[in-house]
Order: structure tokens, then sequence, then C-alpha cells
């Protein structure tokens, strides 16, 4: 009988067979598909449950606001925890605290001893264990996937989150509907069900210089130093926070520009959908691009695109057929999204994997926090198609850093690189 773990048992290398064929890799996949659907369950029924206990929008939005700073705090050390023990280990673990706290959340709900404090601390806590968690499985990517496949692992990656996307959100609102507490215990059974998967996941995720650490903070500012010392990965921090701040600001500018203009929640939430539909599609056809050009060409070339079907999508605003040029524009980007990331893991010492994983993404989402407020203000004073055209010249700006960074036109996929 083959062995299909995708595991040498004797060299803990990953062998080259069919990522549908590589049991560590579906193991992963499946568990992270339900988990992150689960967690965009809990994440539409945080704010709903703040609302249903205290009647305050105030309150559901400081709760949802104190949980985004404090993950966006918590990555750089998170990535270091990463790099210090097994991360196999670190994902059970991670998973145990979340299915245990909702478990408890919902069981408080259900008695009706649950107040937005406790709401508070249960999100604060589960968030920070999926900070530690993400880190851990990107830098454990590379010891279940050959070198070769990273591209195609990370399209698939890009796949499942879309779908969870798509997915979540609207069965996240109809679970409670049926009860408060039911989508918290949804999103329970999901992270059991990714302790059950990643406990199956064999190989070696301990990193070679975990023993003799230095001071966590210490540890955090070496992953920095690196980031910034490695021309690719100095390049990603630098254009890739450009390229999420557009793609947020568009995506709620075309939000903001529909509903002033009078547009039902209905067709809304269906342009979002058709959106959110495109990018899972160029996740699946993102391997048929990836490895047959250089980075820098794939990432400009894409980056360009986005930016002109932006401008498109201004010229369309506030039709629902603004859908179009944004879904199209994220149709093109997982590919380019594949290959960055597979050339930032490739980058990076295996004891560090975790620290810069966990800075290139602190680097490439900090900015799009602004992006609401940026679109809304160009919204209110302007008008959406100025909002949109906004963000299509930042885009534009994205794609010239492309060309002149030196990180980009050095950084090869194995496959271009053989080509």
């Amino acid at each position: 009988m083959s062995d299909t773990s995708g595991i040498d048992k004797t060299t803990d290398v990953p062998q080259q067979v069919p990522l549908r064929r590589n049991k560590g890799f579906r193991m992963l996949w499946i568990g992270q598909l339900l988990s992150d659907t689960g967690t965009q369950i809990s994440g539409i029924a945080y704010p709903l449950l703040i609302l249903a206990l205290t009647h305050s929008v105030v309150l559901a939005g400081v709760v949802g606001t104190v949980r985004a700073i404090t993950l966006l705090c918590l990555q750089l050390p998170a990535g270091a925890l990463s790099d210090r023990f097994d991360r196999r280990l670190t994902m059970i673990i991670c998973d145990i605290v979340r299915a245990s706290l909702l478990t408890l959340l919902g069981i408080l709900i259900v008695l009706d001893l649950a107040s937005w404090q406790v709401v508070l601390a249960v999100s604060l806590i589960e968030g920070a264990a999926g900070a530690i968690f993400d880190p851990s499985a990107a830098a454990a990517l590379p010891g279940i996937v050959p070198d070769g496949q990273l591209e195609q692992a990370w399209a698939a990656t890009e796949a499942r989150s879309y779908g969870a996307a798509l997915a979540g959100p609207a069965l996240g609102g109809l679970l409670f509907g049926v009860g408060r507490a039911v989508p918290f215990l949804a999103d329970a059974v999901s992270y059991a069900v990714s302790f059950a998967t990643v406990s199956r996941i064999r190989g070696r995720f301990r990193p070679e210089n975990a023993a003799g650490r230095k001071a966590l903070w210490r540890e955090v500012t070496d992953g920095l130093r690196l980031v910034w010392r490695v021309p690719i990965l100095r390049a990603a921090t630098i254009q890739t926070p450009l390229v999420n701040f557009a793609f947020s600001g568009v995506l709620f500018s075309i939000i903001l520009a529909m509903q002033q203009h009078g547009t039902s929640t209905v067709v809304i939430g269906l342009v979002q959908a058709a959106i959110a539909a495109g990018g899972l599609l160029g996740a699946v056809v993102a391997p048929r691009l990836q490895g047959r050009v250089r980075l820098a060409t794939l990432v400009a070339a894409i980056t360009m695109a986005g930016a002109l079907l932006f401008g498109a999508a201004a010229l369309l605003i506030p039709s629902p057929l603004v859908a179009v040029p944004v879904a199209l524009a994220l149709l093109l980007g997982p590919a380019a999204n594949g290959a960055l990331v597979a050339a930032v893991l490739r980058s990076a010492p295996e004891e560090m994997r975790g620290r810069v994983i966990s800075a290139v993404v602190m680097a490439a989402t900090a900015l799009a926090a602004l992006a609401p407020l940026i679109a809304g203000l160009i919204v209110q004073h302007a008008s959406g198609a100025w909002a949109v055209g906004a963000f299509a010249a930042t885009t534009a700006a994205a794609a010239v850093l492309c060309l002149i960074l030196p990180g980009f036109r050095h950084a090869e996929s194995p496959a271009a690189a053989t080509g």
C-alpha cells in the first residue's frame, strides 16, 4: 500500500504528491475550513449578542474595536511564540482553548449568565489563541508540503478563506436567529474538529533552535531586523500594505456609496457575495498561473490590472454592476498572493518563520484598518466614485513599487527559476 501522508517517515521531508493525496495538508485544510467558517460565524454573532444584552450600538462597536486592536498588538509576540515551541502542539492547544471557551460561553448564554464583560473577555482570549495559531500554521506549511508546492498550497488556503467568508456571516446570522448560544457552540464544534484533524498531521514541527531562547522582545526584534535585511521581505512589507489598504477601501466605499444611494441591504449583500466569489474562483484557477512568470512580473501585472479594474468600478458606482470589475480584480489576486507568501516562507530560516510571517502580515494589514475611515471621509465630502478612484490610484502606486523594489525583481519561484 502506497503512503499518501506526504511525509517521508525516514527523513520527515515532505514528498511530492498531489495536494489532495497529501494527508497532512488535507487534514490541515479541512480543519481550517471549518474553523475559519466558525470564526466568521462567531464574528457576526459577537456584536449581535452585545446588542441583545445591552441594546447599545456603542458597546458593540467598542468590543469589536478592542478585539481588533488586541489582535494587532499580539501579532509580533505570537510569531515569536510560534518559533519557540512545537508548532503542531501549539495549534492543538490553541484549538482546545478556543473550543473550551466558546462552549463555556454558550452554556452561560443558555443559563442567562452572560454579561457583555464576559463576552468581551471570551472574545479577547479566543482571538488571542487564534493570533498564536495562525503563524504556527503558516510556519508549519513547509513541513507539510514540498517546496515546489508552496504556491499551490497557499492558493488552496486562500480558497478556503474565501469560502468561509462567503458562508460564515450568513450562517452566523441564521444560527443566531435559532438561538443566541447556537453560533458560539457551532464555532466550538469547528475548533474541536480542527483539533482532531491537526492531531493527525505527522512530521517534525519543532524549530531546531528552539532551545536557549532570548527574551521574547529580543526575538521579536530579531525577526523585524531579518525582515528589513532580506530584500524580498522588505519589499513585501513596503508594497503589500498599499494593496490591502486599497482593496479594503474599495469594498467599504462600495457599501457606503450604495447605502447613500438608497440601495437595499439585500442587493448590497449580493454585491459583496459576488465580489467574494471572484476571489474564490481566483484561488481555484491560481495554480494555472503560478510558476509561469517571474514574481515581479506577476505581482506588477496583477496590481496594475487591479488599478484599471478599480478605475472601471468607479465609473459604475452605485450600480450593482460594480461587482463585476472588483470581482475580476480579486480573481487575479490569489495567484500573486500564493507566489509572494511562498517567496516569504523560502526566505525565512526555519526557526524564524513564525516571526517573519507575523511581521509581514502585520505590516500588510495594519494600514487597511484606516481604509474605512478614509473611504467614509471621501464618500461624505466627494462621492463613492472619487473614493474608489483614489484607491485605484493607490493600487497603481503599489504596481510601480513592484517594478522598482529590488526584492521583487530578484525573487523567483523554483518553477520560474528552472523554466
